[in-house]
């Protein structure tokens, strides 16, 4: 019996899950990309967000003397979107911001299951979770930002609760990719030019954690402003140890996985337009099975997609169109 989603609380993760993606039209520079803060500042976005969870098992069969395998699959989707208004409220002799993030206009465009009875109970858990955020509407969020996009001070209540075990690396991505803004890298800009930074994680119920975060510059086709792309990934890993995702016999495997790309404008450093990934996956490998060749093994994954559009002054699309993929 499978346990995707058992509930947990949030774990303090020492290391940032999040980065961005930034656009390019400009020579390279020596010095990093820093944002650009003005008091009373605003400026509008549709955020579009969708959640999928599937589980990937086996069930066996018994006929006469020997036993057959069949794969079983459920899944189940959910899909929101809404309007994120960011103020300025005040800039910092550091360069850094007080921001007030208001959202409103949330519409909910699609609650889908793969009509299997097992997938309703994963659906129903994805419902309530949807219509319960957020809490209230408008909800007005208030964090600090730093010059170089480091959000500081932001509270659960700014992501859907997803029923995530610990750790929540998804629910913990989400709670900064869902802000229209983007952590720029304190690096100078060199287009085409890629890095990779292990990173230290310590996480609860896994062991033998290797992280790492790559990213590039990219430039960026046609842009009304001067801007360019941000393309970075981040990769963790390890033993699941204990905890309700581990089975009580055979071993566990845990995965995250997450992708932004983001198109930031050269002129102040502020988020254009973004897309934005992540994934969690437990791989489970059961003890052998008598008459069966292989360990059965079944996979829990939880995965979002955030599309992120700015606003014209007079206008914010219904749904956003989606942008370019990203690169691979």
């Amino acid at each position: 019996m499978i346990l995707f989603l058992p509930t947990g609380r949030v774990l303090l993760l020492a290391a940032a899950i999040t980065s961005l993606i930034a656009p390019a039209q400009a020579p390279a520079q020596e010095k990093p990309l820093e944002r650009q803060f003005v008091t009373g500042e605003s400026a509008s976005y549709r955020i579009q967000l969708k959640v999928r969870i599937a589980i990937e098992g086996q069930q066996t069969s018994t006929i006469g003397a020997k036993t057959y395998v069949q794969p079983d699959t459920r899944r189940a989707e959910a899909e929101i979107s809404w309007i994120a208004t960011r103020k300025i409220l005040s800039v910092d002799p550091q360069g850094g911001a007080e921001v007030e993030e208001t959202l409103s206009d949330v519409y909910r465009t699609s609650l889908n299951d793969s009509g299997q009875t097992g997938s309703v109970a994963l659906q129903e858990a994805l419902r309530e979770s949807m219509l319960r955020w957020p809490s209230a509407a408008p909800l007005v969020l208030r964090y600090h930002e730093t010059r170089f996009g480091q959000l500081q001070g932001l509270r659960s209540e700014g992501v859907p609760s997803l029923d995530e075990a610990p750790p929540r690396l998804v629910s913990l991505w989400l709670l900064r990719a869902l802000r229209p803004t983007c952590p720029l890298p304190a690096r100078p800009i060199r287009l085409g030019e890629s890095w990779q930074e292990p990173r230290a994680a310590q996480l609860e119920n896994w062991d033998d954690v290797r992280a790492a975060e790559t990213g590039a510059w990219l430039e960026v086709s046609a842009s009304v402003v001067p801007a360019l792309r941000l393309h970075t990934t981040q990769q963790i890993s390890g033993r699941v140890t204990s905890g309700s995702e581990k089975p009580p016999e055979g071993a566990a495997l845990g995965n995250f996985h997450g992708e932004s790309l983001s198109t930031i404008s050269l002129q102040d450093g502020r988020l254009l337009a973004a897309t934005r990934s992540a994934s969690r996956e437990i791989t489970w490998m059961l003890e052998p099975v008598e008459g069966l060749p292989e360990r059965p093994q079944f996979r829990g994954r939880l995965s979002v997609e955030v599309q992120i559009q700015s606003c014209d002054e007079n206008n914010c699309p219904v749904s956003v169109r989606t942008p370019a993929a990203l690169p691979r």
